[in-house]
């Protein structure tokens, strides 16, 4: 099983984008894999990259690399790391937990930052277009989304993040950015219960205008109807559906992102596995 790595952009025109470090593009046209490499990917474990994943924006580069890359939860504790593990993480991160009214490095409060995030917000979940291999069912629909980002009484920590002095993985390591993170709830509704999802994040604040936030439906699975064996065809080289998250990002108070999915395509020896928007949903966030 090939894998191959780019960024959590999109499923674009002809593309399905491929997140883990060793992945490829596939051909929507043919939905054959391709099995060209073309060097590391200097972008990976970066804290910033966008989780919007808008699948009308441009194709990142691909990249494939040996191996896997890993973060660990920076809900941890003090020991918590981030970025390749093989041969030592990139960043290592400190988290100090504060209270909600405490001031922050970012020039707030956790309290204040939240102030114009939270509450529910009504939008609508658009699929992609392509690849070709989207079901029909789905290739394209709209569906009324209420989407709302909770506090209630989560932790809160600031983190601060240095790059290691004795990482060992290829290249120089990616950004090391100090964040403040706040444990928070985020339903994802869809009106009729395709996705009917409440889920616990962690929102991400790297400065005081914007915020991350990345939430895992699939493993452990939906709660709504969606049956993820159907989202595309019956035809082969089979697509099959091993992850689904959700990605968002605030740009003040707007809120946008998109359905991120993970797919096996092919059988072990031929195939590879690849990661990429499969809708967008919410407001417009500038790249």
């Amino acid at each position: 099983m090939i894998k191959a790595n780019l960024s959590p952009m999109a499923l674009s025109l002809a593309v399905l984008f491929a997140c883990n470090p060793d992945k490829n593009p596939i051909d929507s046209t043919t939905d054959e894999p391709s099995t060209e490499s073309s060097g590391t990917d200097s972008t990976a474990g970066d804290p910033t990259g966008d989780p919007s994943g808008d699948p009308t924006g441009d194709e990142p580069i691909v990249t494939t690399t040996e191996g896997d890359t890993s973060t660990s939860d920076p809900t941890e504790g003090s020991s918590d790391t981030t970025g390749p593990v093989d041969g030592g993480p990139a960043c290592i991160d400190t988290p100090t937990v504060i209270a909600v009214d405490a001031d922050t490095p970012l020039g707030n409060t956790a309290q204040g930052l939240l102030a114009d995030k939270l509450g529910p917000r009504s939008t609508l979940l658009t699929f992609a277009e392509e690849p070709l291999s989207l079901a029909d069912a789905w290739r394209g629909v709209t569906l009324p989304l209420s989407v709302e980002v909770r506090y209630e009484g989560g932790e809160i920590r600031w983190v601060e993040s240095e790059i290691n002095p004795e990482f060992g993985g290829e290249g120089f390591p990616g950004e090391c950015l100090d964040r403040l993170e706040v444990n928070v709830g985020f339903d994802f509704v869809t009106e009729g219960l395709e996705f009917d999802e409440h889920r616990d994040g962690v929102l991400q604040f790297f400065d005081a205008e914007s915020a991350q936030l990345r939430v895992e439906l699939l493993p452990p699975g939906l709660n709504g109807s969606l049956d993820p064996a159907a989202l595309y065809k019956d035809e082969e080289p089979q697509w099959i559906v091993t992850g689904i998250e959700i990605g968002a990002t605030f740009q003040g108070a707007a809120l946008g992102g998109s359905l991120l999915n993970e797919v096996k395509v092919g059988d072990d020896e031929e195939g590879f596995v690849g990661f990429g928007s499969v809708a967008w949903w919410g407001d417009p966030i500038d790249p």
